[in-house]
């Protein structure tokens, strides 16, 4: 499996409206795309930043997802709620405890 983080600073006033929107429209779109597993959305308003972090089952699906302009779209709509640029890093998946 194969994972795309991408971390990001948020607007303070902003917390609660990104998590309804990963919660309402990102996560709904995620489980629609072919070969993906799961998604997290982690947020520390102690320090305003976030991680969303997707899991995929070969990397050919997760790159399937960005060249389709799925990830670009989410985060145009989420633009509004960053402070800063966000930055994405992509991982093998080495261990998974469930």
């Amino acid at each position: 499996m194969y994972a795309r983080v991408i971390q990001f600073p948020l607007k303070a006033e902003s917390i609660t409206d990104a998590v309804e929107y990963f919660h309402d429209s990102v996560g709904p779109a995620l489980k629609k795309l072919d070969g993906f597993k799961n998604s997290r959305m982690l947020t520390n308003p102690s320090t305003n930043r976030g991680l969303m972090v997707t899991i995929w089952e070969s990397e050919e699906n997760r790159q399937a997802a960005e060249s389709s302009g799925f990830l670009q779209d989410v985060l145009k709509h989420m633009s509004g709620y960053f402070a800063g640029p966000p930055t994405v890093d992509y991982y093998e998946v080495s261990v998974q405890v469930v």
